[in-house]
């Protein structure tokens, strides 16, 4: 299936969801998250503030448990038009705003977290193939971002759905990301 077809596909599976599923699986996320990604050392995690009205998979519980570590730096996006994010110091008392996309954001005036300062970053998506390329909203902000930061940085998608076995339209400007957690299990993808 090309892009626009596992969008179409992949929103309907998501609007299909129950609450209840919505949440049991956005709590299996979080646990293999946290077993699988601690933090041991100083680290700066770039994540995305999940849409429950678009049943995104859920990023409050990891964002809580990122901020409950004194060596993490959590850092949220802020879209802007052209296609490009800039990301902000987020905490318990960040202001967030919504965006024209209905997406929660913080201010622009939230200090700012550079690009090369982050070590992870929490993608969202709305499905992934077994190579770890994934399908967004068609938008291009992620795919800028991600070819923007270090080549050591970690590349995390969460989804609520299984990966399909291949994308067929993948381009040049698609980057692969190393991780995705879904509610079962976590893949693992090699560059």
């Amino acid at each position: 299936m090309t892009k626009a077809e596992l969008r179409r596909e992949f929103r309907a599976k998501r609007k299909a969801l129950s609450y209840q599923e919505y949440n049991q699986r956005n709590e299996q996320i979080f646990e293999l998250f946290r077993q699988h990604f601690p933090v041991t050392q100083p680290t700066t995690a770039h994540c995305y503030l999940a849409s429950e009205e678009k049943r995104e998979a859920g990023t409050t519980l990891i964002i809580m448990h990122l901020l409950a570590s004194p060596q993490v730096t959590v850092a949220t996006p802020r879209s802007h038009p052209g296609g490009n994010l800039t990301h902000h110091l987020f905490t318990r008392d960040t202001s967030l705003d919504t965006n024209r996309w209905n997406i929660r954001e913080p201010l622009a005036s939230e200090p700012l977290v550079p690009t090369e300062e982050l070590d992870w970053v929490i993608v969202p998506l709305l499905a992934f193939d077994r190579m770890g390329y994934r399908v967004g909203y068609g938008q291009g902000f992620y795919d800028r971002f991600l070819a923007q930061c270090r080549p050591d940085v970690l590349k995390i998608g969460l989804s609520l759905e299984p990966p399909v076995g291949r994308i067929p339209d993948i381009n040049n400007h698609d980057v692969p990301l190393n991780y995705v957690i879904i509610p079962q299990q976590v893949f693992t993808f090699s560059e």
